[in-house]
C-alpha cells in the first residue's frame, strides 16, 4: 500500500503556505494559524496528516490523519 503524503505548513518568501508532500503549493496564508487551519481541513476532507514547521524551518510536530 503507498504511503499518503501530509500536507505541510511552511514559511516561504514571508508568506506561509500550505504544500503536499513533495508536491505543489496549495494555499498561501497571512498567518501561521490561518494556514494550520486550511492544513487541518484539507487533511480532514482527504484523509490526509498535517505536519507544521516553524518560521526557521525545523518540524515543530505532526498530526496523523486519524488525529484530526
Amino acid at each position: 500500500m503507498a504511503m499518503s503524503r501530509n500536507y505541510y505548513v511552511i514559511k516561504e518568501g514571508g508568506q506561509w503556505k500550505v504544500k503536499l508532500e513533495r508536491g505543489r503549493v496549495i494555499s498561501t496564508h497571512r498567518t501561521q494559524k490561518a494556514a494550520k487551519r486550511e492544513a487541518k481541513r484539507l487533511g480532514r476532507n482527504n484523509g490526509r496528516g498535517v505536519t507544521v514547521n516553524a518560521a526557521e524551518g525545523y518540524t515543530r510536530y505532526s498530526i496523523g490523519k486519524d488525529e484530526l
